[in-house]
């Protein structure tokens, strides 16, 4: 069955304007014909019981007419049916006025032109063929005298409903091939924006004046901008290193190799400039985070030195073990002098610090998935400081622990709590002194906010800012005797744990805040009471 819609030339969506143009040409062609047919109102044909004003009342009713239709051009009723309708009374309208006012024809024949091309190119071209071999066969009736000359026009109007409907196909097909084409430029738009969203690295288009006209959400988190603003900001106010540095691109100048940084992002930012057309003022700025590149090589290099020690670590334990095994004999021995008991002791020092390295090195490798369970972690913190203080006696130190008396269940590995918590105690011990004074650490818990907060504070001399930056990149040390793996391994714990571990600065001393979330157990009977 062949659906309405294929007998439309042009679209019922596209029909709105054109409508609206019909409807005035009827209301002109109306008035034109009353003006014109005024002079022959006494003249015209008439029935006896006819009054003489009947043709000027019809004449009239059919400018009401066409002015009514004006208004509907307006509304959302179908374009096409006002058409088929509009057309049908415009038939039955001036076959009356023709019959009426036969001196009028020659002059309605050519308007009826514009009807039969309306109605082939808007509706369809077998509506225009009838419509217009009707009014051909309704002149022949009313006027067979000049059937000639209305024979011409009839096929005039033929022609001009075929070349009408001709041209509304190709109407109409450049209509869809538009809407297809917006279609897909909507899309390809739609898709440019999410893959500039996507990318993980910021994009900037800035114009001749200096202004951000667009940027996606990584330049905006390294330039601060508001993700809700459509204001078009100026580049200079938020970064006037990189402001700079276009300037110097758009002078031709050479460019130095330094790396932008932002006070609030530890990114270290690579920009590189293009011009966004050729003939174009606009700039398109790629912001290159180069920290994601060495966060990437220094995963590789970590887990490449994971897999090596783990291969190493038998070769190099074994021997030492040895050499322990050696010097714990040397030393029952009864013909040691002082000295002999110093290197010994030395040998013995330098053992377990050998075996520290290679127990940090090997917690890259072997480091497995957290296993939490729910436990009291007030009195985890009481049996880690009293184990802390009987293995490794304090002497002049102190380690005060403050917690609160009512418990806090966590869900975590404790495991792994237990050995965050011994890296942060031996660091603060050894580097939160002041020189030639005792060290004094405060382990403290409380709860914020549905998260367990844990503090380790010392009263030393505090971190520089410059140190803070690299704390917990991998090998960073500023002892001669570390391996710069403690911070980096704790806050990875941390974090597996679906916690964190952060630097806080004081301005006496240094703080390391350990967060992780209260156990959900506990949150609902807090809820509850």
């Amino acid at each position: 069955m062949v659906s309405p819609r294929q007998f439309k030339t042009v679209h019922d969506h596209s029909l709105r304007a054109e409508i609206r143009l019909y409807a005035l040409y009827r209301t002109l062609e109306a008035v034109a014909i009353l003006a014109i047919s005024a002079p022959f109102a006494d003249t015209g044909r008439h029935f006896e019981s006819m009054p003489v004003y009947f043709p000027m009342a019809v004449n009239l009713t059919y400018v009401l007419i066409a002015l009514l239709f004006v208004g509907l051009a307006y509304t959302r009723i179908s374009a096409t049916r006002q058409i088929v309708l509009g057309t049908v009374l415009d038939l039955v309208f001036i076959t009356l006025l023709t019959w009426l006012t036969p001196e009028i024809t020659e002059i309605i024949t050519p308007m009826w032109m514009l009807n039969v091309a309306a109605a082939a190119l808007l509706v369809s071209l077998p509506f225009g063929l009838a419509m217009a071999l009707i009014f051909s066969s309704v002149l022949f009736w009313l006027l067979p005298s000049d059937w000639v000359y209305y024979l011409v026009y009839g096929l005039i109007y033929i022609a001009i409903a075929l070349i009408a409907s001709r041209l509304g196909r190709h109407i109409s097909h450049s209509d869809e091939v538009t809407e297809q084409q917006s279609i897909e430029i909507a899309e390809l738009s739609q898709m440019n924006s999410l893959i500039l969203e996507r990318l993980p690295v910021g994009v900037l288009v800035i114009n001749e004046k200096g202004r951000i006209r667009s940027s996606n959400q990584v330049a905006k988190r390294l330039l601060r901008l508001d993700p809700l603003s459509t204001d078009e900001e100026v580049l200079d106010l938020r970064s006037p290193p990189l402001s700079r540095k276009l300037q110097q691109w758009r002078n031709g100048r050479p460019q130095d190799q330094e790396l932008l940084s932002f006070r609030h992002d530890d990114a270290k930012v690579e920009p590189q400039f293009f011009r966004l057309t050729p003939k174009s003022d606009d700039v398109l700025i790629f912001l290159n985070d180069t920290s994601q590149a060495s966060r990437r090589a220094e995963t590789m290099t970590l887990a490449t030195l994971g897999r090596f020690s783990a291969s190493l670590a038998h070769e190099v334990r074994n021997p030492l073990s040895a050499i322990n095994y050696a010097a714990q004999l040397l030393e029952e021995s009864n013909h040691l002098d002082m000295m002999d008991k110093k290197m010994l002791a030395i040998i013995q020092q330098q053992v377990r610090r050998t075996n520290g390295v290679i127990n940090s090195v090997l917690g890259l490798a072997k480091r497995e998935p957290a296993n939490p369970q729910q436990f009291d972690l007030c009195k985890m913190l009481e049996y880690f400081t009293e184990e802390y203080r009987s293995g490794f006696p304090l002497d002049n130190d102190t380690l005060t622990l403050n917690v609160p008396e009512e418990p806090i269940s966590v869900n975590a590995d404790s495991n792994h709590l237990y050995q965050i918590l011994m890296v942060l105690i031996s660091n603060a011990r050894y580097y939160g002194r002041l020189p030639d004074q005792p060290a004094h650490m405060t382990l403290r818990a409380r709860v914020e906010s549905n998260t367990c907060i844990i503090e380790v504070i010392d009263r030393g001399p505090g971190i520089s800012e410059n140190a803070a930056r690299n704390l917990f990149k991998p090998f960073h040390t500023t002892s001669s005797h570390g391996t710069g793996l403690g911070l980096y391994i704790a806050r990875e714990l941390a974090q597996a744990n679906n916690g964190d571990l952060k630097y806080l600065r004081r301005s006496n001393g240094a703080c390391f805040q350990l967060s992780i979330p209260v156990a959900k157990d506990s949150i609902a009977n807090e809820t509850t009471h």
